[in-house]
């Protein structure tokens, strides 16, 4: 009988662990939100960001369904720069290279998506390798128990 009990309760534990990794807090993302060509905060978005700067991420509840961090760079509302934002859709994860008329040059524009608070502070993707091992750790470790 406690031998039974005691497999439950590592079950139940097991359980709880598994739910924690897999489901997410029901609350909006926070995301880095600036501008490169923001002259009130110069130097504080550009494409690669520092440990010295002072923005932080911000809330994204004002968006509604905001589920995604972006980082666009290259050119964007006719001029070149970074910009970081919010989104409630999926942008992807891709580079262009754009001549606009009258350009002499091209030049490399990217997108970077994720969903995960922060993460447009640098080219990052989304960490769902280490998911799915976590998520097939736990559920060797639960079927084992049981």
């Amino acid at each position: 009988m406690k031998m039974t009990r005691a497999v439950s309760c590592q079950g139940f534990f097991a359980t709880c662990i598994l739910a924690a990794v897999i489901l997410k807090p029901a609350s909006a993302i926070w995301c880095y939100q600036c501008r490169s060509t923001d002259h009130k905060n110069p130097f504080q978005c550009g494409e690669y960001m520092t440990s010295d700067i002072s923005i932080e991420p911000l809330d994204c509840k004002a968006l509604d369904n905001a589920q995604y961090c972006v980082k666009q760079t290259g050119r964007f509302e006719g001029g070149l720069g970074t910009r970081r934002f919010c989104s409630s859709h999926d942008l992807g994860n891709y580079c262009n290279y754009i001549k606009q008329p009258g350009d002499s040059l091209e030049y490399r524009s990217c997108v970077y998506t994720c969903s995960t608070d922060g993460c447009n502070a640098a080219n990052v993707r989304q960490p769902t390798i280490h998911m799915f091992l976590c998520s097939l750790l736990l559920a060797g470790l639960y079927y084992r128990l049981y």
